[in-house]
């Protein structure tokens, strides 16, 4: 298992330190932070509208930076368009997709692929929001349920959007996203998948199973914050900006504007150009370092983990039933409350998250209204991390009444 903390420069700086909350934020790695700051000590301007030096290398890094983040896909880069998250990213879609009949989602999404669709006037009651729900045993929707809601409901008219996060937040289970693309386009619906949780862990290649729309964050990749994509098939120019402003014009008069083409007509103002460079670069650092070495680290962290008796501590139960997904450990408490829990846990070294996870109808359900203790980790966890949260973990548990 290799040493990964001293390229975390929080970790790093925080040498005792057990950090467990990488489903909420990854640390962010120091390659990163150095073309970050490379940008604001050596060519900080602006892009796009100086002739000079210094902003006509901001402007290329931009470039490059999109063609990274592109590539890390497998998409074209002028499909790839920056937005401030995932939530800016599907707030933006369901606005594209406001005309759309219906919109079926899962009963396992983040409260970001929810709120915009209730917000439109949607509801299960009202039948313009479908929702599959999930089965407690390995977290998983039925394929057969799915189909026949397909065909009940789209069929060839066009004007369903299946919207789904890959993996949930809740869970760690990853949904067959390509089995369920293929299906809904099937009966002619169009596809949002969420890649938040999904993107750093396992290889996404959005040529091999087509996708209309896409959606991911930098800061769950070891990124900054702030800085995310939103990747269309359709033609930037076909759909209508929900932003305007000085970047995303060619002419302005008090008469009349004329937009530019494709992404850029989307992107007014000046970009967040810092997290745009690091977001570039923290897709060139995950195929570098590639998804087979990811995927053999975090179950080496795993291995540890289960040595210290994660699976089997007190006064909680796992969630889903079958085990442990991804890099995600859920637990929901028997007795007393997740903030309880939440509380004594502050007092220590160790960072997990409780509550509601930003994903409230699925945490409700699953633990009645309580809320779960999450365990997120990644490959920069060690074998020390791993011993002092099970030990802490556990001594906060059987305090609980």
């Amino acid at each position: 298992m290799l040493d990964l903390k001293n390229d975390f420069p929080t970790l790093l700086n925080n040498p005792n330190l057990a950090y467990f909350d990488s489903a909420a934020s990854t640390q962010t790695h120091k390659s990163v932070l150095k073309a970050m700051n490379n940008y604001y000590e050596h060519y900080r301007s602006n892009t796009n509208r100086g002739e000079y030096e210094i902003s006509e290398k901001a402007s290329i890094a931009i470039d490059v930076a999109r063609s990274q983040v592109a590539n890390l896909v497998n998409v074209p880069t002028s499909s790839i368009m920056f937005t401030s998250g995932t939530t800016q990213g599907l707030n933006i879609i369901s606005r594209w997709m406001k005309d759309y009949n219906k919109v079926l989602v899962t009963e396992a999404e983040h409260n970001a692929n929810i709120v915009p669709w209730i917000t439109q006037g949607r509801s299960i009651e009202r039948g313009n929001l479908l929702v599959m729900p999930i089965n407690d045993f390995d977290g998983s929707i039925d394929m057969y349920e799915l189909e026949k809601l397909l065909q009940e409901h789209a069929n060839g008219h066009q004007d369903l959007l299946v919207s789904i996060c890959a993996t949930s937040n809740v869970t760690g289970v990853t949904q067959p996203w390509k089995a369920i693309a293929d299906l809904s386009h099937k009966f002619g619906a169009t596809v949002c998948v969420d890649f938040c949780q999904t993107v750093a862990h396992e290889e996404i290649d959005l040529s091999e199973t087509q996708v209309e729309f896409a959606v991911f964050s930098a800061h769950k990749m070891y990124g900054p914050t702030g800085i995310g994509a939103l990747y269309s098939s359709f033609d930037f120019d076909d759909l209508y900006p929900q932003y305007f402003g000085g970047g995303a014009v060619e002419q302005v008069t008090f008469d009349n504007v004329t937009l530019k083409q494709g992404v850029d007509k989307h992107c007014p103002g000046t970009p967040d150009i810092a997290n745009i460079i690091g977001f570039g670069v923290a897709c060139e650092m995950l195929k570098y370092v590639g998804f087979p070495t990811i995927y053999l680290q975090e179950h080496d962290v795993l291995k540890h983990l289960l040595s210290y008796g994660v699976d089997v501590l007190p006064n909680c139960t796992t969630y889903p039933m079958e085990g442990f997904k991804n890099n995600i450990i859920t637990l929901i408490p028997d007795r007393g409350h997740s903030a309880d829990v939440g509380m004594l846990m502050s007092k220590t070294d160790v960072a997990i998250r409780t509550g509601k996870v930003c994903a409230h109808p699925i945490v409700d359900r699953i633990s009645r209204g309580k809320g779960i203790v999450r365990i997120s980790y990644a490959p920069y966890n060690d074998e020390e991390d791993c011993k002092k949260l099970c030990q802490e973990l556990q001594s906060a548990l059987l305090k609980v009444k």
